[in-house]
């Protein structure tokens, strides 16, 4: 038995501290305290950019292009963003289904009623094969909801 390096007496713990240990530790992992140290109650939320914004997908869609491809097209090139978005393209990816390619622009930016859309063409390679399609991106300045129509296939 050790003894305490204070008093020289045998150490014992009690069961009851041991159990107020044993329940509190796992307890302890799923509690959040927070202290605001500046007067200050509330932040503002700060947009890190780890997930991306939200693309509104019109369909229906061609026969070979899914919603989750259509939609990461329009993430990609909203991302860029209307303006600046590359006359040779930009590349995509969709990690869920697997396919990429690269997103063009067809067409200058045109502003009307609130919305600024473009024209643009997509190739997409999946595992059905390499389609191209064009189709329409606009945002809405208001919101700045990006909305995506497919207006079919290119080839």
């Amino acid at each position: 038995m050790r003894t305490c390096p204070y008093h020289g007496k045998p150490l014992r713990l009690h069961w009851k501290a041991g159990l107020a240990v044993f329940v509190a530790l796992p307890l302890s992992a799923c509690s959040m305290v927070s202290m605001p140290f500046s007067g200050k109650t509330e932040t503002a939320a700060i947009t890190t950019g780890s997930i991306a914004p939200a693309v509104l997908v019109h369909e229906p869609l061609p026969e070979a292009l899914s919603y989750s491809d259509a939609a990461r097209i329009g993430q990609t090139a909203g991302l860029a963003g209307l303006d600046e978005m590359p006359k040779d393209g930009i590349d995509w990816i969709n990690e869920v289904t697997g396919s990429a390619g690269v997103v063009r622009p067809l067409s200058s930016p045109v502003a009307k009623d609130a919305r600024t859309c473009r024209d643009i063409e997509a190739t997409v390679t999946s595992i059905g094969g390499v389609h191209r399609y064009g189709g329409t991106l606009c945002e809405d300045a208001r919101t700045g909801q990006m909305e995506i129509e497919a207006t079919g296939s290119a080839s």
